[in-house]
């Protein structure tokens, strides 16, 4: 009986074999879109996690290239993060928009996924961006003078700009914004929460506002207003009219200030638990906690919590 029992057992096991592994794909995708420029165009991107890039150039149209490149998984898979990759091209006589439609992503995966995705575009200087993305990277290089201002946005990702404009709007979360510019802008605006600002080349004003970014701006000058939470503060100037305001506010992030031989501001400098250093003339009131300038030039109204202030006259050099 147990055997006849133990023949049943076997009889009645089947055996399963589960489909091996699906073969890793690699998707590949390059396209050059070309579209009619015009005066004052506006180029307007939203690129999700694409890395933008754009530069001027000899050209009477604006060229669009997209390297699009997965490897390392699934055939389903590696299509539709292609098609969640390509953007959209709407164009007409005074807007250019290339869009990566809301709420399209990618795909958590865990391997070895390797992925790539980023558009250049190439096109004349009269053209005006406005350029977005979440988590991709900014790279621009270039004139653009009808850029009043020139907007840029991201999430997370970084902002590298060398070229001019006439003035630029900087919006981030926790994106670094590093800025070359070969004249002076007419004004900077760059908000962000935790990212850093470097300014090399000037602007005649600037806002800046960050919680724990450092912010960096040389050859200024005119107004500037500034703060952070942690993050170090380096200010200089180049020109620094009587009429200027310089309003600057941290909790335990250093100050520093530099401005031209001859300037000689008015106003106070103050910190809670930090110190001051001044190279300029001033009055030391408020239990030596508050530096009070005794000039006729521009108004400072500088204060830290616990970090140190240091005013000093001279230039900075790269």
């Amino acid at each position: 009986m147990f055997k006849a029992l133990a023949m049943s057992l076997v009889l009645g096991t089947s055996i399963i074999v589960a489909p091996g592994p699906a073969a890793a794909a690699q998707k590949d995708v390059t396209t050059t879109e070309s579209f009619p420029s015009a005066e004052s165009k506006r180029l307007e991107v939203d690129a999700a996690d694409l890395d933008v890039r754009l530069r001027t150039a000899d050209l009477d149209v604006i060229e669009a290239d997209l390297l699009l490149h997965i490897s390392g998984t699934g055939e389903d898979k590696a299509q539709r993060w292609i098609e969640n990759h390509t953007p959209a091209f709407t164009d007409s006589d005074d807007r250019l928009q290339i869009v990566i439609e809301p709420g399209k992503s990618g795909f958590l995966w865990f391997g070895s996924l390797t992925e790539r995705a980023h558009i250049s575009i190439l096109a004349p200087n009269e053209i005006v961006p406005d350029i977005t993305t979440t988590s991709g990277g900014i790279q621009i290089r270039g004139d653009f003078p009808n850029a009043h201002p020139l907007q840029l946005r991201t999430s997370t990702g970084d902002v590298f700009m060398d070229g001019a404009a006439e003035s630029i709007d900087f919006h981030s979360a926790a994106g670094d914004a590093q800025i070359r510019v070969l004249r002076p802008l007419d004004s900077l605006i760059a908000l962000t929460s935790s990212g850093d600002v470097n300014l090399v080349g000037g602007a005649r004003t600037a806002r800046v506002d960050t919680a724990s970014g450092r912010i960096s701006l040389q050859n200024l000058s005119g107004d500037a207003e500034v703060s952070t939470s942690t993050a170090k503060i380096i200010l200089s100037w180049d020109r620094l009219e009587p009429d200027a305001t310089v309003r600057v506010r941290s909790s335990s992030g250093s100050v520093q200030l530099i401005v031209p031989a001859g300037v000689m501001p008015q106003g106070r400098i103050t910190t809670t638990t930090g110190s001051v250093r001044s190279e300029l003339p001033g009055e030391v009131v408020e239990g030596g906690m508050t530096l009070r300038l005794s000039g006729d030039g521009p108004t400072f109204d500088i204060e830290t919590a616990s970090g140190a202030i240091q005013l000093t006259i001279g230039e900075v050099w790269q």
